[in-house]
C-alpha cells in the first residue's frame, strides 16, 4: 500500500467518524452505529446558515440559524443527518442553507408583562419592543358574543368572563397587529391568551384564537408556546406557531425536547376489584424506539432526565392510521446511559414517571 492510499484510507475514516463539518464548528458522531438513531448530546455552533426541518431528508422547514449561532446536537441518524435543537427548544433536522420565511430561531432581546394575581404568575408573555407596547384595559363577551369594554358584571352568568387586554403587537416588522388578552375562566387551569386581529374596536369573539398561558414573540411571525405541564401529549411541550388565514398551525417538529428532571416510581397498576398499587418493577430502556434491544434498567426510585419525547395524538387529521396515543421517551440514566422507553397510559402496567401523565387526546 502507498503512502497516498494509507493517507487516503485514513480521511475517510476520520469522515465517517465526525460528520457535518460543514454544519458545526465541532466534531460530531457522523451517524449512529448500529441502531437507528444514536444520542449525542453536544452543545456547538452553526458554521454555516442552518435551516431546521420536519425530517430527515429535508420536508417543511420549520425554522433556521444563522451562522455562528448556538446550537445543541441531539441525535445522528443511521444516514448522518443530525436532529438539533434551539435556544427555545424547538427541533429539527439540520439542514444546509438558509429559508427565511420559516422564522429566525435567535431571538432579539426582549420584554415581558404578566398577568399576576398576588405572588403568582397567571400568564406570561415575552415580546419584542420594537414590535410591541403594553396594554391595560379590559373587556368581556355578553351572552351574544358582542364584545363589552369593562369588567363584566357579578350576575352576567357562567358563560360570561373577562379579558385583560395585556399587549398589542405585530408578528413581524411590517406585520399586522394583534391584541393579546388574558382569559380568565377561573377553573380548572382553563384560562389562556387570547390573540385576535386588531381592529377599530374591541376584538371580535369569532376571531379569537387560544394560546397557552406563557408564549414568546420574538418578532420573526412566529409564536412560541410552552405548554408548562397543561398538554394534550404526555408530557409538556414546546411549541411554535404560525397564523395561516384564521388558524393556528404548530410546526411539525420531529420530536418534542424535554431537558426535565424526573424519577422513575416503578409500575402503575390497575385492577377493576382492587385498589390501583405502585409496583417495584425496573423499567427497560432500549436501543430504539419499537423493538429492540434492552442497554439499561431504571430501579424504582431512580432519578433520570427525560431528553426528547415522541408521540402521535390520535382523532386528529395527520394522525397515522395506526395511531394508539402511546408515547416514546428518550432517557438518560444517573450514569449517563440512554434508552428508549415505551408509555401507553391505554396499557396497563404503565411506567410511572414524574413529569409524565395520562391525560393525553
Amino acid at each position: 500500500m502507498t503512502r497516498n492510499s494509507l493517507a487516503l484510507l485514513l480521511a475517510l475514516a476520520m469522515g465517517s467518524a465526525y460528520a457535518a463539518a460543514d454544519h458545526f464548528t465541532d466534531s460530531v458522531p457522523a451517524k449512529a452505529d448500529g441502531v437507528p438513531l444514536s444520542y449525542v448530546g453536544k452543545d456547538t455552533t452553526a458554521a454555516t446558515a442552518l435551516t431546521l426541518t420536519a425530517k430527515p431528508d429535508g420536508g417543511d422547514a420549520i425554522g433556521y440559524l444563522p451562522k455562528d449561532s448556538r446550537v445543541h446536537v441531539l441525535l445522528a441518524d443511521d444516514h448522518g443527518n443530525h436532529l438539533v435543537r434551539t435556544d427555545y427548544g424547538i427541533t429539527g433536522w439540520a439542514q444546509k442553507g438558509e429559508n427565511l420565511e420559516a422564522g429566525n430561531e435567535v431571538f432579539p432581546a426582549l420584554e415581558t408583562v404578566k398577568e399576576r394575581f398576588n405572588d403568582f404568575d397567571l400568564a406570561t408573555i415575552h415580546y419584542n419592543p420594537q414590535l410591541g407596547k403594553k396594554q391595560d384595559s379590559n373587556y368581556y363577551f355578553d351572552e351574544n358574543n358582542k364584545p363589552v369594554a369593562g369588567k363584566a358584571p357579578a350576575d352576567a352568568g357562567d358563560d360570561v368572563f373577562d379579558r385583560h387586554l395585556l399587549l398589542e403587537t405585530a408578528l413581524k416588522p411590517g406585520g399586522a397587529p394583534y391584541n393579546l388578552a388574558y382569559a380568565d375562566i377561573g377553573v380548572n387551569d382553563l384560562s389562556y391568551l387570547a390573540l385576535s386581529a386588531k381592529g377599530d374596536g374591541l376584538p371580535n369573539y369569532e376571531n379569537e384564537q387560544a394560546l397557552p398561558a406563557d408564549i414568546t414573540i420574538p418578532g420573526n411571525g412566529y409564536i412560541y408556546s410552552d405548554s408548562d405541564g397543561v398538554s394534550a401529549y404526555y408530557f409538556p411541550v414546546r411549541e411554535k406557531w404560525g397564523i395561516k388565514g384564521k388558524e393556528m398551525q404548530a410546526a411539525a417538529q420531529p420530536f418534542y425536547y424535554l431537558g426535565l428532571a424526573s424519577t422513575y416510581h416503578g409500575q402503575w397498576h390497575e385492577d377493576d376489584d382492587k385498589p390501583a398499587e405502585n409496583r417495584a418493577v425496573p423499567a427497560q430502556l432500549l436501543d430504539r424506539m419499537g423493538v429492540g434491544k434492552v442497554v439499561a434498567e431504571i430501579a424504582p426510585g431512580s432519578k433520570i432526565t427525560l431528553l426528547l419525547a415522541k408521540q402521535d395524538l390520535c382523532g386528529y387529521d395527520n394522525a397515522p392510521a395506526d395511531c394508539n396515543d402511546a408515547a416514546w421517551l428518550l432517557i438518560q440514566t444517573a450514569d449517563g446511559k440512554t434508552g428508549w422507553l415505551k408509555v401507553d397510559y391505554h396499557q396497563n402496567d404503565v411506567p410511572n414517571l414524574d413529569k409524565i401523565d395520562g391525560f393525553a387526546g
